[in-house]
């Protein structure tokens, strides 16, 4: 019995490392993993008043990769390739800015519409060429 009490707390520790190292490389990226980025920021407006709660998508032509930001009040927005990683793809990205919203079955009425032609969206017809660095891109769509 004494002999395979050693055993027993190797497997112990064995199994509480392996636990560590999967729980240390969840949710992790290294800086391998990511594309060059570039700070994106800009303001949306539509038929020249601000337009609120859009969301602006920027995918990369050259490595796939979308980076999304949400419209503010004033139609000012931010992207960002991950939750806590600013910026978006260097090079040529295609631009899509939609405000439809898909309903959420748990809230009634949480649903909204596009109020855009799809020649923002789904069509888009929008490019941005990011570069290191900062950078600011300006939308002013028009409802017609």
């Amino acid at each position: 019995m004494a002999s395979q009490f050693p055993i027993v707390a190797v497997r112990g520790r064995l199994l509480a490392l392996l636990i560590l190292v999967t729980i240390v490389g969840c949710g992790q990226y290294r800086a391998s993993d990511l594309p060059d980025l570039g700070e994106v920021t800009g303001t949306v407006t539509l038929d020249g008043k601000p337009l609120p709660e859009a969301t602006v998508s920027f995918q990369s032509t050259e490595v796939g990769r979308m980076a999304s930001g949400k419209t503010d009040s004033e139609g000012r927005y931010q992207l960002y390739l991950l939750n806590d990683i600013s910026g978006a793809p260097l090079g040529q990205n295609d631009v899509y800015i939609t405000t439809a919203r898909p309903a959420d079955d748990s809230k009634p009425g949480s649903g909204r519409p596009e109020k855009l032609p799809a020649i923002y969206h789904a069509k888009t017809t929008l490019t941005a060429e990011v570069k290191s660095g900062a950078n600011t891109f300006d939308f002013d769509l028009k409802s017609k």
